[in-house]
């Protein structure tokens, strides 16, 4: 084993039991359809907060590691810098097909930028590596059929926990468009990437990094800010 190798955690050292994979799959299929009911009943906070709180507590007691403390590689992967390519590209796109604030509160576009758009960064992708890696990991060794259902849970969640839930009140580009349709694209490419960043570097800050450039790159232009949709 190289030095570079032993200066990293390794992912696939997690061996997931039958309950994570009975917790990925619910969570998967049923959470998108809860948050997206519970903000029709009250608004995003709730539903954000149980969001994160999944996140962070299932990577924690579930994986054993959130990922943000373990060892830092020497370099960060190439695919680093692929997804930050790709998202980039999604940003272009975003700025060509935005939905603007006619009357944008700069209060409310800050607090956003500061507090919602980090804190988004730093957690969704803990749920979405815990789903797929809980299938991908569980048999201990490489096996193709746990590995598809791995990618079809994750694909679902992310799909799902869009549709049913961050597009209600999330508009900061018009998903009609030819632009804003390959912003969707661009943005679906990098949810994959993440998987190969996380399993090449094991720090989840090269998630993060990518991640928050297209949180805040929207905010830039559009005028957008979280807050009045946090409460009904």
């Amino acid at each position: 084993m190289s030095a570079t190798e032993t200066q990293r955690y390794d992912p696939t050292s997690w061996r997931p039991s039958r309950l994570d994979l009975a917790i990925s799959a619910v969570v998967a299929v049923a959470f998108p359809f809860i948050a997206g009911w519970l903000y029709g009943k009250k608004g995003a906070l709730i539903p954000i907060i149980l969001y994160y709180s999944l996140a962070w507590g299932l990577a924690k007691l579930r994986r054993g590691v959130v990922g943000y403390r373990t060892p830092m590689p020497p370099r960060p992967p190439v695919w680093f810098y692929v997804n930050v390519g790709v998202i980039l590209i999604g940003l272009v796109f975003a700025y060509l097909a935005p939905v603007k604030v006619d009357d944008p509160w700069l209060p409310g576009v800050v607090l956003t930028a500061l507090l919602w758009a980090p804190a988004n960064a730093a957690s969704e992708q803990l749920l979405w590596l815990y789903i797929f890696d809980s299938w991908d990991l569980y048999p201990g060794k490489k096996s193709l059929p746990y590995r598809v259902a791995g990618l079809v849970f994750f694909a679902a969640f992310v799909g799902l926990i869009h549709t049913m839930f961050w597009t209600k009140f999330l508009t900061v580009v018009e998903p009609g468009t030819v632009f804003g349709a390959l912003f969707v694209l661009a943005t679906t490419i990098s949810g994959f990437l993440h998987i190969v960043v996380w399993r090449q570097s094991g720090q989840m800050v090269f998630t993060f990094i990518p991640h928050l450039l297209l949180n805040l790159g929207p905010l830039l232009w559009t005028g957008y800010s979280i807050l009045p949709y946090l409460w009904k």
